[in-house]
């Protein structure tokens, strides 16, 4: 009993210093963050979660997934590593993943998937609000246990005194997929025809974007309304969550579709826009919202790895005034220098088919910043 109160006191001690992990929104200054790593990632095989990018008649519906050439992996593993160390040089802590071979079956009793996928994108895996990480309940089986590759992480921070949270699991039974879903070309209304039900809870972390009190997120392919429910009840009455909707057949994720830059500034795709005056509370607040510049390497096809037209939006802000762009994105980079941002680039390109760009592929563990409103017609 003793040596179990002495473990508790060593935990409550490690409350009273700063705190190890704390974030609220995506422009306060970058102190710690996780980069993600290529090192085993693998192909994810068909499953249902795909079937808004894939007709019922293609051929890769019946992809048995497979592992990526060895010097794909290394380009990209080196491109990350890039990225971690420009970070370091900055002056921000770097953390990464442990490296975890995804070339193996992943089951349980509800659902069986070949091979998993990766630990490239620690932003759709984990979502950071104020002192507390939440595990997000994943609508891919491929992905179920990619949170494994944090755990020691997830470990580290709670012993130091952060908030560890896991929403609850999602059993990815077949009946959280709408069936016989197919691809449908714009105009389209995604909200009449959703690839998720409402059976259980499920969200990536990455549909979510954080502006102090302010969470605002959209409905998409890997996340259904219980998920939203569930976020809002669980972090109370100190943040309001907002759902916003875009006119986009296909949504996956808010960050290459709507992303915040710092108070007042937000960036937007002029191919998707709001719905239903979805950024009415913005004007009124007086936000300036800029149409971004898409990418510099227009999308080929509709394949799940091929990056979209917008992945240049998918940036990392290390403060309100300093952002990290891919060195092939000019276009972009010259609208974010008139905007007075400082634009740092890296090489990523051969990230991309991996998950993402740099927003994706980084979680800001901690930003040095307060708790605040940027919307102060919700504080009357």
């Amino acid at each position: 009993m003793a040596a179990e109160e002495t473990a508790f006191e060593t935990f409550g001690e490690a409350t009273e210093v700063a705190p190890v992990v704390s974030s609220f929104n995506e422009w306060d200054p970058l102190e710690e963050v996780i980069i993600g790593s290529a090192l085993g990632a693998v192909r994810s095989p068909y499953e249902a979660a795909m079937s808004p990018f894939v007709p019922p008649d293609d051929a890769a519906r019946r992809f048995a997934g497979e592992g990526y050439a060895e010097e794909e992996v290394a380009r990209a593993q080196e491109q990350l590593d890039g990225l971690a160390q420009l970070l370091a040089d900055r002056g921000v802590v770097v953390r990464r993943p442990d490296p975890i071979d995804h070339d193996c079956r992943v089951a349980t009793p509800d659902f069986e998937c070949a091979m998993g996928h990766a630990q490239t994108c620690p932003r759709d895996v984990l979502l950071v609000v104020g002192e507390e990480i939440i595990e997000a309940p994943m609508a891919q089986r491929s992905r179920y246990f990619e949170s494994r590759a944090y755990r020691a992480l997830l470990k580290e921070y709670f012993a130091a005194g952060a908030r560890w949270t896991a929403a609850p699991k999602a059993t990815m039974a077949d009946e959280l997929y709408v069936p016989g879903y197919e691809t449908v070309s714009a105009p389209y209304d995604f909200a009449s025809h959703p690839s998720l039900t409402e059976f259980e809870i499920c969200f990536d972390a990455a549909s979510f974007a954080r502006m102090g009190r302010d969470i605002f997120w959209q409905p998409d392919i890997v996340s259904n309304a219980l998920g939203g429910e569930w976020l809002r009840r669980h972090l109370g009455r100190d943040f309001r969550v907002h759902q916003i909707e875009f006119t986009d057949p296909h949504p996956h994720h808010i960050d290459a579709t709507f992303v915040p830059l710092r108070p007042g500034l937000a960036l937007t795709n002029p191919e998707r826009p709001a719905k239903h005056d979805g950024f009415d509370l913005f004007i009124e607040n007086g936000w300036e919202l800029v149409d971004a510049a898409p990418s510099s390497r227009p999308r080929r096809s509709a394949s799940v790895e091929e990056p979209s037209n917008w992945i240049s939006m998918n940036i990392l802000s290390l403060d309100e005034r300093t952002v990290v762009v891919e060195e092939a994105e000019q276009p972009f980079a010259e609208l974010l220098r008139s905007l007075d941002f400082e634009v740092l680039t890296c090489p990523f390109d051969a990230v991309y088919r991996f998950g993402g760009s740099f927003h994706c592929c980084s979680l800001d563990v901690r930003r040095r910043g307060t708790l605040d409103s940027y919307f102060p017609s919700l504080d009357d």
